[in-house]
């Protein structure tokens, strides 16, 4: 009895052992493989957390840039914004404050804040045209003509024909809008319009007869060129002309509120029924109105202080020149007329900053209509300096060894040598006269 009693109590210690073996290699086990999770899901909590961080990052980022493009098309198109805005979105939200720095210039800063991640964007605008050059050469459906070893530098858009002949180059890209438009030379195409320099310069047109270009030819039909038409671009589009009534409206209506020009004080040459001369003696005025013709020669010296609205003709000839002050605050001026101007041998001089220039602007419809005797809209006949034209509704002639900056007109023509300098400055020249006025990104990118 008491034999097999002890072996009962052997087998009962060894249960007891085994069961805890048993136990510890459970435990042992368990601290293994929740070493082995933690180490399999600490880098996934952490990547998760990382992500979850650059998101926010990113969403504070995209809203600090829609406060950024959302002031500057408030600015550019004339909207009311204040001095600090914010927008909201769910909770998150975003701030922008801006202010008027250096000459005609605003900073848009913005502050996005997303869980309290914050991304800042900032903008600097300088005040650009209230007239938009984007091509030295711009005309309406009455095309451009370019003859006589005229010489366009720059790009060239028409809503008509491009067509030249006689040694002429355009160095930029030259495009004719509408379904029938044509590039080229189609009077000689064996002596083709050059468009381009080097591999840069593309033409563009429903067709292309005789023409030599340098970059790409785009066209759906065409012949006597030096490369095949590349159809892939279609027929390019018309596009507006750089200036609407609104900002006629304006420029006349800042050179009326000057007042009218009268008497031999500010027209030295003379005064009469209107009509202000100016010749050796000089003269300086603006803003103002002329209720007459202005005329300026003999070698006379016109300053410009501001928009001049004239509502005869304007006539510069004979030496004369016209110039805007040194450091002028408005940076560039009007001269706006009703009739035709005839510009000849004169010369033109900006403030002295970069890209100020004189603005020469005719709403006449010549030389169709009344009171034309002749007359284009724009007759350019010599001269040259910092002036660019424009006759959105009648023609621009350039000619006579002339040298411009731009032009734009419903019809052009260059011939006689013409030169026609397209500068990028010249895209948005400061003339702050005009509802449309158009503002330049000097900086944008992000700070914070």
């Amino acid at each position: 009895m008491n034999y097999e009693l002890e072996i009962m109590k052997q087998q009962t210690k060894i249960k007891k052992n085994s069961g805890s073996a048993m136990m510890i290699a459970i435990i042992f086990f368990l601290f293994i493989s929740l070493v082995i999770i933690s180490g399999l899901v600490s880098p996934t909590v952490r990547e998760y957390q990382n992500s979850s961080v650059n998101l926010k990052s990113k969403n504070s980022y995209y809203l600090a840039e829609s406060g950024v493009e959302d002031a500057m098309y408030r600015i550019a198109t004339g909207k009311t914004i204040g001095t600090s805005e914010t927008i909201t979105l769910g909770s998150n939200s975003e701030t922008t404050s801006i202010t008027t720095t250096g000459s005609n210039q605003k900073e848009i800063i913005s502050l996005g804040n997303v869980s309290n991640y914050q991304r800042k964007m900032d903008m600097l605008l300088q005040a650009g045209a209230g007239v938009g050059f984007n091509y030295g050469i711009q005309s309406g459906d009455g095309g451009f003509t370019l003859s006589g070893g005229s010489k366009i530098t720059g790009n060239v858009y028409a809503n008509g024909n491009i067509d030249g002949n006689g040694g002429v180059s355009i160095t930029g890209t030259a495009i004719a809008a509408g379904a029938s438009s044509y590039i080229g030379n189609k009077t000689s195409p064996t002596d083709p319009l050059m468009i381009g320099t080097g591999s840069v310069g593309d033409s563009w047109s429903y067709k292309a007869i005789g023409t030599s270009v340098a970059g790409n030819l785009y066209c759906q039909t065409g012949s006597q060129n030096n490369k095949a038409c590349n159809t892939t671009h279609g027929i390019p589009p018309s596009v507006p002309l750089p200036f609407t009534q609104a900002n006629i409206d304006a420029w006349k209506a800042e050179g009326t509120a000057g007042g009218v020009i009268t008497g031999s004080t500010k027209c030295h040459g003379g005064y009469s029924n209107g009509d202000c001369h100016v010749d050796w003696a000089n003269g300086t005025f603006g803003p103002g109105k002329i209720t007459g013709n202005l005329l300026v020669d003999g070698g006379g010296t016109l300053t410009i202080t501001g928009t001049v609205y004239v509502v005869g003709t304007i006539t510069i000839s004979g030496g004369a020149h016209v110039m805007l002050p040194a450091n002028f605050n408005q940076y560039s001026a009007t001269l706006i007329s009703d009739g035709w101007a005839s510009l000849s041998g004169g010369s033109y001089t900006g403030s002295g900053a970069a890209g100020s220039y004189l603005f020469v602007v005719s709403t006449s419809t010549c030389p169709s209509g009344t009171g034309c005797s002749g007359h284009n809209a724009i007759d350019v006949g010599g001269g040259s300096g910092t002036i660019a034209v424009a006759a959105q509704s009648g023609t621009v002639d350039l000619g006579g060894g002339i040298s411009i900056n731009a032009a734009v007109g419903k019809t052009i023509s260059a011939h006689n040598g013409a030169k026609i300098f397209y500068e990028t400055g010249l895209a948005s020249p400061s003339f702050q006269s005009g509802p449309s006025g158009g503002w330049n990104v000097l900086n944008w990118g992000e700070t914070q």
